[in-house]
Order: C-alpha cells, then structure tokens, then sequence
C-alpha cells in the first residue's frame, strides 16, 4: 500500500468521493441506507485527523520553550543552558520558592565561577551543581524538596546530555 493512503486526509477525501459517487449514480434510498456504513468507515480517519492535528498544534505551541519551562508547586523557575551544557537556575526564581532571601555576596564568594549575570534582561543565576550544594546545606523542608525537584528535573538530564555529547565526541 503506498505511503500516501496511510494519510488521515487521504483516507476522509477518499470516501467522502465514494460516498459521493454512490449518491450520484444511485437512488437517495441507497445513499440513505448506506449513509451508517459511511459513518462507520469516516469515524476513524477523522479520530486520526484531529490526533494529528493536536499534536501539530502542541509542537507549535511547545516547541520554542521546550528544555527552558520549568514548574516547582505552581512557581515558574527559569533555567538557561549554556554551550558547555550546565543549566543556570535564576536566583530571583529560587528566592520566590524558599520565601528568603540569598545573600549574592556570599554566594559569589563560596561559588565563585558557578554565579553569574545571564539572560536578556541579565540576572543573577546559579548553575546547577551549586544550586545543589547550597540547598543540601539547608535544613528547611521547602529548601530539601527544591533540592531534589533541581536534582530529578533540571541537573540529572543536563549531566545526561554532557555525558551523551562527550561519548558523540569520542
């Protein structure tokens, strides 16, 4: 079977011209009788139709943001990637989760290389592994449950990423 009669469109186009074709050729009682056989053979490339087409509309809508949208209990916490892929979490986002704030100063001075402007408009953001380190120094509830939201959701697939890109480049 060629390729193109797998098509949803195809398939709907197909038998609405046969459907057509009888009502044309035949009486209005024939295409009155048959008309539940044609439901029944439309029914399911139009369920297929409607499925191709959600999912086009999804990857329109998803695909620009895909990798950057992240969600902790309903806050939006922004996450950049750069080109050595580590994954920036934005400290504003952070703040808004703990509900206190974080002294830049010390942590400029405890992570050195690992806090930085980024972004357009540029903020304060603080790459993954350090994110981690600082949370686990924590005692708080809020602060071990962003721990491991940060380590399942934004830094195990960064690190599995770098780890797929250094054995691509071996």
């Amino acid at each position: 079977m060629p390729q193109w009669l797998s098509l949803p469109s195809v398939q709907v186009a197909l038998w609405t011209g046969a459907y057509l074709a009888l009502g044309y050729w035949t009486d209005k009682w024939t295409v009155l009788f048959v008309s539940p056989l044609y439901g029944a053979l439309i029914a399911r490339p139009l369920i297929n139709l409607m499925a191709s087409l959600r999912q086009l509309m999804r990857s329109s809508v998803w695909m620009p943001a895909q990798g950057q949208h992240y969600v902790f209990k309903g806050t939006t916490v922004h996450v950049l990637q750069d080109e050595d892929g580590w994954r920036w979490v934005r400290l504003a986002d952070v703040q808004l989760v703990l509900e206190t704030p974080l002294n830049t100063r010390v942590l400029a001075v405890t992570y050195p290389e690992r806090l930085q402007r980024m972004g357009r408009p540029a903020q304060m953001h603080m790459r993954d592994d350090a994110l981690l380190m600082h949370l686990g120094k924590q005692n708080n509830d809020a602060a071990l449950r962003l721990r491991t939201w940060v380590e399942r959701n934004v830094a195990f697939p960064a690190q599995r990423m770098r780890e797929r890109a250094d054995q691509d480049q071996s």
